[in-house]
């Protein structure tokens, strides 16, 4: 009898210490990351236990999140308080962990160039527009904006052009920046209209003598103020051409920085032309000098033997000069 009584008791003792014993479980992350406005009990800690009360303490607003970026201490203290704020029995939720988290807000960049980018796309209209009117112009800004720290999300740029008088040299515009559909930001860009030309680029560096290939350049379109008064426009034929000085991977060639190959040089054998009036004379010549297309070069005529004077031609052709009989 004794011995039943005994156990009743260790039945009883077991069975309030498993009344007792906390059904829903909160272990609190030293460090986390959220992504929306709030935070709550699911985003800082681990939440053990089943029904409605877990659902609720998961569910449990802690507080507003950090500005996108930036990071804020939550105490366990104040998870407790938010806990005993909505009824909950303390018996009922056993709070464990860090003394405090460190909640981070997510972020995305949002560069510069993409706000100028999206008043360029509003505006193509017009310039385009121009453009067929034979007055090719841009958007340059005026003060290049700040890159944007935002919350992560679908992110679109909602554009307003402000009004302008008819020829006026500059635009203004704000963008206004919304993450998910709301908004985040407001920036107002100024512009001014730049008057576009059509340039020759470097795409790689070069190295001086180096004969210029037709991979070695492209054209673009940039603003007149960004580039070289003698900036080149084109080029007819880049193999009769040499680099004086290094080049770097997207100069804006100009006739500073390149000159006419050695087309032909002392020693070789070229052919000489003498062209006039229904007749056509070669014969081979022997250059006495090293030079470039179109210049004045010293020849021995082979056959002769006899140094005329001619303006060297592409292909090793050096033209003699012909003067009717009786000319000055």
């Amino acid at each position: 009898m004794r011995r039943s009584l005994v156990l009743l008791v260790a039945l009883l003792a077991t069975t309030s210490a498993a009344a007792a014993a906390a059904p829903v479980k909160v272990r609190l992350a030293p460090e986390v990351i959220v992504h929306g406005d709030e935070i709550v009990v699911a985003d800082i800690a681990d939440v053990t236990g089943n029904g409605a009360l877990a659902d609720r303490v998961r569910a449990l607003r802690v507080g507003p999140a950090p500005v996108a970026g930036a990071t804020l201490p939550v105490a366990a203290d104040a998870v407790r308080a938010r806990l005993s704020s909505i009824g909950v029995d303390p018996a009922s939720v056993e709070l464990g962990g860090p003394a405090r988290v460190l909640v981070t807000r997510a972020h995305q960049m949002i560069r510069a160039a993409e706000l100028i980018e999206a008043v360029r796309r509003e505006t193509r209209a017009r310039f385009e527009a121009a453009e067929l009117r034979g007055e090719p112009s841009s958007l340059m800004p005026i003060a290049r904006p700040e890159d944007l720290r935002l919350p992560t999300g679908d992110v679109r740029f909602d554009v307003r052009v402000h009004e302008s008088s008819a020829g006026a040299a500059t635009l203004a515009a704000t963008v206004t920046v919304r993450v998910n559909g709301r908004e985040h930001r407001q920036v107002v860009l100024t512009f001014q209209l730049v008057r576009m030309v059509n340039v020759i680029v470097v795409t790689r560096a070069l190295e001086p003598r180096r004969t210029l290939s037709a991979s070695d350049f492209r054209h673009e379109r940039r603003a007149v103020g960004e580039v070289p008064a003698d900036f080149m426009a084109d080029i007819s034929d880049p193999s009769d051409l040499e680099v004086l000085r290094p080049v770097q991977a997207g100069e804006v060639l100009t006739p500073r920085v390149i000159r006419q190959r050695i087309a032909i040089k002392r020693g070789d054998l070229v052919t000489l032309l003498l062209e006039g009036d229904g007749f056509r004379i070669t014969t081979q010549g022997q250059a006495n000098d090293d030079a470039r297309r179109g210049d004045a070069v010293r020849v021995l005529n082979v056959s002769s033997k006899r140094e005329v004077i001619g303006l060297v031609e592409g292909g090793g052709v050096v033209r003699v000069p012909y003067r009717k009989l009786g000319a000055q």
